[in-house]
């Protein structure tokens, strides 16, 4: 693959800072005098982590878990470590990326007090993946990809370092149109954190989505996060997000909130 030119690497930076202090699950905390890294600080934000906080999301550990026991599973943005750590625990070998330091670290100590043992837990940018091609069973992205700055590019390192046959466990990318697409655009609402939102957050259509998986045999496509979900924030804008907006469209129908969610994931099989 090409070398990632002087623009990208500028995009990439600014993306390495961003998450660097801005750790997914900070934003989680609303008892300070917790030690960052203790066993009751990851116990205080795990209810609002991604496998926990979308059930949809554990039932596919769960069932992707059930097809990988054994084999080998790379985590591109693992965060502190959850996701890998529901993996571990179902008896699937993990090698754990994330592209800042503070968050390998964290993961390391996660596991570390979870008693699990990872491959390697290590940096690793998802544009320029470290590994040697076609060396794992499966891929499992969850909110990582469209985040990176080069989102097809993204997708094709994880083809690349797949095997034949292996799988792409995508949850997820962001959607348009969807709810929070209009409430990002034209509300210039954050999506990560209160005070600065990410360097990027690309939304796709389905139809980009899926284009994305050239040289895969997608098996499952589906919308998710139709409904607006609790948030851990405050202020006037979480007050209007809490009392306004979600009471107000999670009373439309199903079949017309699908229409607006947030989420495509997608699960594929490397040709």
């Amino acid at each position: 693959m090409a070398a990632i030119n002087e623009s990208q690497q500028s995009i990439v930076s600014a993306v390495h800072d961003y998450w660097n202090v801005h750790t997914l699950g900070l934003q989680y905390v609303t008892e300070k005098q917790l030690e960052v890294g203790s066993p009751a600080f990851f116990a205080h934000i795990r209810p609002w982590m991604n496998p926990f906080k979308f059930p949809w999301i554990m039932a596919r550990i769960e069932r992707e878990a059930a097809l990988l026991r054994g084999k080998h599973l790379l985590e591109i943005g693992c965060g502190m470590g959850y996701d890998s750590l529901e993996f571990l625990k179902r008896g699937v070998r993990v090698t754990a990326t994330d592209l800042t330091p503070n968050a390998v670290e964290l993961a390391r100590r996660h596991f570390e007090l979870e008693g699990v043992q990872a491959e390697v837990v290590r940096t690793a940018d998802a544009l320029d993946l470290p590994f040697d091609d076609d060396v794992f069973d499966a891929v499992w992205a969850n909110g990582v990809l469209h985040a990176t700055g080069d989102t097809a590019r993204a997708v094709r390192e994880v083809r690349r370092v797949l095997r034949p046959g292996g799988r792409a466990i995508i949850s997820h990318f962001y959607r348009r149109p969807s709810w929070m697409y209009v409430l990002h655009r034209l509300g210039r609402e954050n999506i990560e954190y209160p005070e600065q939102d990410p360097p990027v957050n690309e939304f796709l259509t389905e139809r980009e989505i899926e284009a994305l998986f050239d040289g895969f045999r997608i098996v499952e496509a589906a919308r998710e996060h139709y409904r607006a979900l609790p948030v851990r924030r405050s202020g006037l804008k979480a007050a209007l997000y809490r009392y306004g907006f979600r009471p107000a469209y999670n009373r439309f129908p199903e079949a017309l909130a699908m229409r607006w969610a947030y989420k495509y994931s997608v699960t594929a099989i490397k040709l």
